[in-house]
Order: C-alpha cells, then sequence, then structure tokens
C-alpha cells in the first residue's frame, strides 16, 4: 500500500498481566482477515512474547537467528558513530526498520497480510544487547529522535495499520511508544487500584504532552464475571479516571459525559476466559465468530472504534482455499490450528505448515533479507564478489583452453593451409602451401 497514510497504534498497559500482547495480536487477525496490511512491532524489549502468538506461522518460530529492533538500533548507532570524510559527498545510509521486517505464513481472502517485526534475535547475548543500549545518548547524540520519526513516516506509508506492543510502566522506551510514535493509544487495566490509577495516570500524561490530537482507548480486561458487584463498582471507578480523556468517542463531543460514553465501556470490556491463560492462541481459531461476550467480540468491538467502521471476522474471510470450505472443514482447519498450539512434551518439533504465503510477502521477505544483510558491508561484498568474477572467467579460459587440447589427437600438428588461386601473388608457383 505505498503511497498511502496508515495508522499506529500503541498497546500499553502500567502493570502486566492484563492481556496487551494476547489483545494486539487478536486485533491483527481481525484487520488482516477484513483486507488490511498490518505490522506488528514487539516493543516490549526487555519482556518480548509477541512472537509466542505467532510462533506456528513463523518460519523462524523461535527467533533463534532472526535480527530485530535491538539489532536495528545498534546498527543506526553504529552508522551514527562513524567518522565520515568531508570530502565524501555521499549521504549516510542509515538501515530501515523495514528491512528487518518477517512476514507470517498465513494466506488472507482479501489480501490482507499481518507482517512482523520482532524485539531481537534471541540469543545467549540478546539480554545484554538490550540492557547495554543507552537510549538517552542515542536520542540526545546520535540523532535517534530524528532517525524513528522518518522511519514512522515510511511505516505508515507501507501499511494500513502499525500495532506496538509496548514496555509496561514508566521508561525511556514506553514513552517512545507512548508519545512519539502512535496515532492512536490503547490503554489496557485490570480492575484493581493500582492498575486503573496507574494506566489513567499515563493517559493523562500522554495527553498533557500530545493533546487532543492522540485519541486515548482505555480497555478493562480479565473482567471477572464471578464477582458482579465488585466487577461494577471498579467499571465505575475506571469510567471516573479516564472521563475526561474520553470526549471523542461521544456522539456529539461536548463537554465529558459519562452517560455519552457508555456505550463505549459497554462494548470494549474483555471478560476473563481461563483457557487463554495458558496457551497463546488466538482468538479468531478458538472463539465463535459473531458470537458475543467473547475475547474476539472484544476485540472485533475495539476494532470499530479504532477504524470508525463495522470490523466483523467472518467465516468466510478466515481461511484461504481451493475450494469453498463446509462449516465442518472451516472446523477441523479451526481445530488444527488452536492443537498446534497445545502443551507438547516433543517442544522442539517444528510446529504446523500451512499453505504457503502469497508471493508478494515472500518477495518483499527476500528484498529485506538482501538489503538488511548486504548493506553493512557493501564495499566488502563488491571486493569478493569482482574477485570471484575474475577468478570464474579464469577457469573458464583454462577449462577451455584444457578442452581444446584433449579434443585434437595428440602428436598431430596443424593442418596446412592452401592459400586459394586469387590470392597467389604473382611471382608464387600454382599450389605452394604458405
Amino acid at each position: 500500500m505505498t503511497g498511502h497514510s496508515g495508522k499506529i497504534i500503541t498497546f500499553y498497559s502500567y502493570k502486566g498481566g492484563t492481556g496487551r500482547t494476547m489483545a494486539l495480536s487478536n486485533m491483527a487477525w481481525v484487520l488482516a482477515t477484513n483486507g488490511y496490511d498490518v505490522l506488528l512491532i514487539d516493543w516490549d524489549l526487555e519482556a518480548p512474547g509477541l512472537h509466542r502468538y505467532l510462533r506456528h506461522f513463523l518460519v523462524d518460530w523461535e527467533l533463534s537467528t532472526t535480527p530485530g529492533l535491538i539489532e536495528y538500533v545498534w546498527e543506526a548507532a553504529r552508522v551514527s558513530m562513524t567518522p565520515t570524510k568531508s570530502s565524501d559527498p555521499r549521504p549516510i545510509k542509515y538501515p530501515q526498520l523495514e528491512d528487518y521486517v518477517v512476514g507470517l505464513d498465513w494466506q488472507f481472502p482479501k489480501g490482507g497480510s499481518i507482517s512482523f517485526l520482532p524485539a531481537g534475535r534471541q540469543d545467549a547475548n540478546y539480554a545484554q544487547r538490550v540492557n547495554t543500549f543507552d537510549w538517552d545518548r542515542f536520542y540526545e547524540r546520535l540523532g535517534g529522535g530524528r532517525l524513528l520519526q522518518a522511519e514512522r513516516d515510511t511505516l505508515k506509508s507501507n501499511y494500513h495499520f502499525i500495532l506496538i506492543d509496548s514496555r509496561t510502566g514508566v521508561s525511556d522506551t514506553s514513552s517512545i511508544c507512548t508519545v512519539q510514535m502512535p496515532d492512536q493509544l490503547v490503554v489496557m487495566f485490570t480492575l484493581n487500584r493500582q492498575s486503573i490509577r496507574g494506566a489513567s495516570a499515563v493517559a493523562k500524561s500522554v495527553c498533557a504532552q500530545r493533546g487532543s490530537s492522540l485519541p486515548i482507548y482505555p480497555v478493562p480486561t480479565r473482567v471477572e464475571d464471578a464477582e458482579t458487584d465488585k466487577a461494577r463498582l471498579a467499571l465505575a471507578y475506571a469510567r471516573g479516571r479516564f472521563v475526561g480523556l474520553l470526549q471523542h468517542l461521544q456522539a456529539e463531543g461536548g463537554k465529558p459525559n459519562l452517560d455519552a460514553q457508555s456505550e463505549y465501556w459497554t462494548s470494549v470490556r474483555t471478560t476473563y476466559r481461563v483457557f487463554y491463560a495458558f496457551e497463546e492462541v488466538p482468538a479468531a481459531f478458538k472463539d465463535v465468530p459473531g458470537e458475543r461476550g467473547t475475547v474476539l467480540d472484544a476485540t472485533e468491538q475495539l476494532a470499530r472504534w479504532l477504524t470508525g467502521r463495522t470490523t466483523r471476522l467472518l467465516t468466510d474471510n478466515l481461511l484461504m482455499t481451493d475450494e469453498p470450505l463446509t462449516p465442518a472443514s472451516f472446523e477441523k482447519r479451526r481445530d488444527e490450528v488452536v492443537q498446534a498450539y497445545a502443551f507438547r512434551l516433543d517442544e522442539d518439533d517444528r510446529p504446523m505448515t500451512w499453505s504457503p504465503s502469497p508471493p508478494r510477502i515472500r518477495v518483499r521477505w527476500l528484498a529485506r533479507f538482501l538489503r538488511r544483510e548486504l548493506r553493512p558491508h557493501r564495499r566488502q561484498y563488491a571486493i569478493i564478489l569482482t574477485l570471484a568474477i575474475l577468478l570464474l572467467t579464469t577457469w573458464a579460459v583454462i577449462g577451455w583452453k584444457y578442452a581444446y587440447r584433449q579434443s585434437s589427437p595428440q602428436g598431430s600438428t596443424p593442418p596446412a593451409t592452401v592459400v586459394p588461386q586469387s590470392t597467389l601473388s604473382p611471382s608464387q608457383p600454382k599450389g605452394t602451401k604458405q
């Protein structure tokens, strides 16, 4: 979708355990099945986990060799600190976030897609790379803020929606995700004081810095049906804490009004479901489309508010097949995906393989891989390529000469050439050999 202006949505929670990452991954499936190109960014560098919800749709499902966001900022810092010659007119070539993006192995009927920018390569040195990176220096001395702003604009031109999984609490990276990057901010919280008050305080701080240009969408999660009275009181308390930030959700605008915001609060509350406490299963495959009160239903309702349109996950636009699916075959395919996420003792086995990705996704991934791997060492690769061409040329010439000698009879001499009569000089007798 190059040339279009997409939208960046950050999913944030003040405390952990809100189901933020699950909600973000579910939102990706809802949007992609409705024809949108979606990019997921795992910015929770200290505790990355978004890839667990995508693991059965990734080639490198443990991210053991796949670089990501932390490798990008380290490379950007290296380029910024590399001295350049004043006589060199060439502009500095920084890495691009797009080069670290991988695609999901799933084909959507309406042309949508899900791409993924991981937190980083999950090897033995990942924690060291995260803990030793100096974000203050990156921003203040190396121009990191301008670089990320440029990358923000580039990503918005390539995708309809960019969903960022932010760090919890208050930190440098969470501020980047909540203040600088997003066009919309989803604030998720559970129904206890520390979560409600912390989330609302961060939302008010962000609003003070960005103003009304950044719409905020608070979402209560893990709402327990067993304690209806306590849940009702806690929801009323939360609505009071956020009431001054939600005028954009009121049909007629105006001053903050609890009654005018009630439709939003009723539709987006996410009920606690025990099943999702154990395995990272996308709700698009577990829950029944269209059924009210499910995790999928709450995600669809939130998508409706974020996109400004009705977004419904239908049975006929989740799976891409050559033949129409019957209800029985559709349920069978959904069960296969759900069972693939079940706990097993042989966790090292490769997850299931689905239908191949569309060609445009594979070509895009290959182009990103080549740019990412070749850019840091382009001069060395150019020298190696030149030497390889010279070596291959030399081998070809030697091989041709050897083949010619082998094809000629041993000890034979080249046949004498008889000069045509018309070419003989007047002093040269006929039949003489030249």
